[in-house]
């Protein structure tokens, strides 16, 4: 549609040609009481004429309506959780006494990062009998290279200055000599596995401590020590480190549309409105209501990978149900409200827009699907349909007065 700007004095934009002395229903004007109907015609034939020249100076635009389907759905409020498989909390491999906490709960940590060091009481402990054993198998090894260097003696003065037996004595007591020292050769290999065990993925020992580390890229979400505390190995944990890489999205959803979302589904998140939403997959829809709110919780895991997504953040999501509804599509502007049922303007003439009631189904994304009332190819008015809304009323009242 072409059309061209210049001033129209404000009492020729609009006139309305009204069929009716009111707007009464259909269903007051034709019905006879005694037969139900279906749905009620929003209004008597009412019809606007406006030129173009109207519709440019007003602001006002049309569209053309097309066949086509739009999804069901609901929006739920919902928040942000963590995943609990992907919680890491963190335990010391020792008993002892913290030095100092490096690290606060919020704080995004890298692997490797040091988060705490303490003073490893059980670490002296294995580092003392490690090198206990180590003296031991040095004091071993000595002891049998004596003895076969007394019986390597003694082979050759076998049958002169040393008897036989003497000889077997010498052998059997380097054999002795040679258990024992396979023997502390163990003890010695498990005090340094022990030893060594302290330092790994999580805990590294520097300078006579140990210090424990982040065995991941994340986020502190919990330090429950200070500088000075006793801590073990099996107690609490002292600090939490959260994979924040994927979150849960938790959706507050009524009891009746829960009844209609179904794993896999798509949902659609939005972290600040305005902006393009995350999409992601319906992974788990909770099997009861809460008694208290009447919700149900529906679960997406979302990739986060810049971690704008934070455990206890609030957002709006969309949930899409798994069938589609079919009808006609218009922009939702087009659609206003008389006698509180929807109508819209269609053209049925070059300058001549006619009120049709309708029926509408869902909308989505500006666009909403017209049950009935209005035929594909049909042009309507859109942006601006609240003016011809308004001026039908204004006749309306003028025509009663």
């Amino acid at each position: 549609m072409t059309f061209k700007a210049f001033p129209w004095p404000a009492a020729c934009l609009l006139s309305c040609v009204l069929f009716s002395a009111a707007l009464l229903p259909l269903a007051q004007a034709q019905t006879p009481p005694s037969k139900p109907v279906a749905a009620p015609a929003v209004v008597a034939p009412v019809l606007v004429d406006i030129s173009d020249e109207a519709l440019q100076a007003e602001n006002i635009h049309t569209a053309t309506a097309v066949a086509g389907s739009l999804p069901r759905h609901t929006d739920a409020p919902a928040y942000v959780a963590a995943d609990e498989r992907r919680i890491v909390r963190i335990r010391p491999v020792g008993d002892g006494r913290v030095i100092s906490v490096a690290v606060v709960p919020g704080q995004v940590v890298s692997k490797g990062q040091p988060l705490l060091a303490y003073e490893n009481f059980t670490l002296r402990d294995e580092i003392f009998q490690n090198t206990s054993d180590e003296a031991s198998l040095r004091a071993a090894r000595a002891e049998e290279r004596n003895a076969r260097q007394l019986y390597e003696r003694g082979q050759q003065l076998k049958g002169g200055a040393l008897s036989v037996g003497e000889v077997e004595r010498r052998q059997e007591a380097w054999r002795a000599a040679r258990a024992l020292v396979q023997e502390r050769e163990a003890d010695s290999r498990r005090a340094s596995e022990h030893v060594r065990r302290y330092s790994s993925g999580m805990e590294k020992v520097e300078g006579g401590q140990s210090v424990v580390v982040s065995p991941i890229d994340g986020v502190v979400s919990h330090v429950s020590v200070v500088s000075g505390q006793d801590m073990t190995a099996g107690g609490p944990p002292p600090i939490e480190v959260d994979d924040l890489s994927h979150v849960w999205v938790v959706s507050q959803v009524n009891d009746v549309d829960a009844r209609s979302v179904l794993v896999g589904n798509r949902q659609h998140t939005w972290i600040v409105e305005g902006e393009p939403p995350l999409a992601s997959r319906v992974d788990a829809v909770e099997g009861s209501v809460d008694p208290g709110t009447q919700h149900v919780l529906v679960r997406s895991l979302l990739d986060n990978p810049a971690n704008r997504l934070k455990p206890g953040m609030l957002v709006r999501t969309r949930l899409f149900f798994h069938d589609e509804v079919n009808g006609i599509i218009v922009p939702e502007a087009a659609v206003q409200t008389l006698n509180g049922q929807p109508v819209v303007f269609v053209r049925v003439a070059p300058g001549r827009y006619a009120v049709r009631p309708v029926e509408t189904g869902p909308s989505l994304d500006g666009n909403i699907v017209l049950l009935r009332g209005v035929k594909a190819g049909e042009t309507v008015v859109t942006q601006g349909s609240f003016v011809l809304k308004s001026q039908v009323i204004l006749s309306t009242q003028s025509g009663a007065g």
